[in-house]
This record gives C-alpha cells, sequence and structure tokens, in this order.
C-alpha cells in the first residue's frame, strides 16, 4: 500500500481513510506472515503448544470430535467467529480480525472516482472522437476526476451504474 493524497482533502471520509491506510500499511507489508498454516491456526497452534484436542476440549467443555470439526471447520473456512475466539482464548490466544486492502483505500476510492468519471464522460468523448475532436490530457483527465468528485457523492461511489 502506497500513501496518496486525499481524493478530497478536508473530507472526513478521507482524512478517515489515510488514518487506516496508515495502520494498515505494517499489516499489509507483513502479509506474508499472516498467511493461514496448512492445517489451519487452531492446529498449528494447538501443536506448537503441545495441546492435545483432548486438552482443547477439556478447556472449552466440549468432546474431542467437537474440537476435531472446529479446526476441519476452520480449514474450510467456515468457522464463526466467536467459536474461533473461543477455541483461542483456550489456547491462551488471542484472535485478531483484520481486512488488509491490496491496495490503499484512498486508492480504491481514487480508482472508483475515475471510473465514474469516465463514464459520466463516455457519451462527450464518444462525439469528439466522432468528429475528430478528442483531445485527452493531463489537465482534461484532471478535470473529469474533480467533476465526478462533484457530481458523484462518495455515497453513491460504489454504487453500479449499468
Amino acid at each position: 500500500m502506497t500513501a496518496t493524497k486525499p481524493s478530497k482533502p478536508g473530507s472526513d471520509q478521507a482524512l478517515a481513510r489515510l488514518r487506516l491506510d496508515a495502520r494498515l500499511r505494517p499489516i499489509a507489508e507483513s502479509r506474508a506472515a499472516l498467511a493461514t498454516p496448512r492445517g489451519g491456526w487452531l492446529r498449528a497452534v494447538r501443536k506448537a503448544l503441545g495441546m492435545s484436542t483432548e486438552d482443547v476440549a477439556e478447556r472449552l467443555g466440549v468432546t474431542r470430535s467437537s474440537v476435531a470439526r472446529m479446526e476441519a471447520s476452520e480449514q474450510r473456512e467456515t468457522i464463526q467467529l466467536d467459536t474461533l475466539r473461543r477455541v483461542a482464548q483456550a489456547m491462551d490466544c488471542e484472535l485478531t480480525y483484520v481486512l488488509i486492502p491490496r491496495t490503499s483505500l484512498e486508492h480504491s476510492v481514487q480508482q472508483q472516482r475515475s471510473k465514474a468519471a469516465r463514464q459520466l464522460s463516455s457519451k462527450v468523448r464518444t462525439h469528439m472522437a466522432l468528429e475528430g475532436q478528442d483531445t485527452e490530457d493531463a489537465a482534461t483527465t484532471q478535470w473529469r476526476l474533480d467533476r465526478a468528485a462533484e457530481l458523484v457523492p462518495a455515497r453513491k461511489l460504489w454504487k453500479s451504474r449499468k
């Protein structure tokens, strides 16, 4: 995730995006360390601690087969967060839940705004191109982005336009 300037300076949402981007940057940079182990986190941590499924089951007040189902459920990515949290606590671990954007949040908004700008001006560009007046330059692109920022409110930025 790279730092970018906010798309609408002074906007509370833009400031919130930049702050969240800054908080997420270190996590995103260590993404490889966060990759789920082959058998899942529950099994990997349990085995690293030297705990049996029976040990975990006893701490949770459930059966060994319940713990095995929980581990299998984690591997299938169908485990519920509250269950994952309870098992983590039983193994003296803390569950951290985070969404890591593939790119910075600000960049995502700028990309979406750029898409909206292209959609807003597609008819005009088509007619200008037909008349041999297609003049695309940095100033025109920036004008289009500014117009999109004015015409497409943030709450409508992610609505699909067909």
